[in-house]
């Protein structure tokens, strides 16, 4: 539970709790925080712990999404600019400036460029580019040290896209911070997207035979995951699927 070094005036800390990345950027006009740990007592200490790296002011803060976890100390950065996805807002009614698809903060000699890619784990996931140093703070739409997280409001149907499509931003030697775990490279992140990939076509093909839900939550496919964590992504599939159809035979020829 210490800062590593990412590259030039780019950290990150990974704590016990929740075993929360959290990310801190620092340039000429100020630092920008990556996700505030689940509650204040957690974002004091996190508040603390900035100051053994800069005194630079906190000026922005940055949600990766709205799970508790992430953004419940956005409040002891009082006066720092808060960024999240509009989904990510809605979802919670938290406070902040949105933004749809793209947004740059200026932090006078570099630049950090956030991005919206589509429906992954949540709805509002923003990933966090730091084009000069080649890091990219994903949040949960990867996971390290546990199954990526399918949650009653997750999309397991088009995070494989989604997840593909971040991939495709990032340069070979790119480091990227998942929202929970170890630090990881661009292979990871390709192997966790045919992972996710793989869930979503079991769940179609599932769907498609005309197996019910019941039955599939209870699938012994060869699933990338235990079945048992994977119960929300397919019900949340199914749920998008509609009820499956039992499958029709084809009719037998004469004689």
């Amino acid at each position: 539970m210490s800062w590593q070094e990412l590259g030039d005036r780019t950290w990150v800390r990974r704590y016990d709790e929740w075993d929360l990345n959290v990310g801190l950027i620092a340039g000429a006009d100020g630092a920008v925080v990556i996700d505030t740990r689940a509650t204040a007592e957690e974002a004091e200490q996190l508040r603390e712990h900035i100051r053994e790296l800069t005194d630079l002011p906190v000026k922005w803060v940055v949600n990766t999404h709205a799970h508790f976890d992430h953004v419940n100390g956005n409040g002891v950065f009082e006066g720092a600019e808060v960024f999240l996805h509009e989904n990510a807002a809605a979802e919670q009614n938290l406070a902040g400036t949105t933004f749809a698809a793209a947004k740059v903060i200026d932090l006078g000699d570099r630049r950090v460029e956030l991005l919206w890619v589509g429906n992954g784990h949540t709805s509002g996931d923003t990933v966090v580019a730091v084009p000069d140093v080649e890091v990219f703070f994903v949040g949960d739409l990867l996971e390290e040290s546990a199954p990526p997280s399918y949650g009653e409001d997750s999309f397991p149907l088009e995070w494989p896209d989604t997840i593909q499509a971040v991939v495709g931003m990032m340069p070979p030697n790119v480091r990227i911070v998942p929202g929970h775990g170890a630090v990881v490279d661009l292979e990871f992140a390709h192997d966790q997207a045919i992972e996710l990939g793989k869930v979503a076509n079991l769940i179609s093909s599932l769907h498609h035979a005309g197996t019910s839900l019941e039955d599939a939550l209870k699938s012994t496919e060869d699933w990338p995951w235990p079945v048992g964590e994977l119960q929300d992504a397919i019900r949340r599939g199914y749920a998008v699927l509609g009820t499956p159809q039992r499958p029709s035979l084809p009719l037998l020829g004469p004689g």
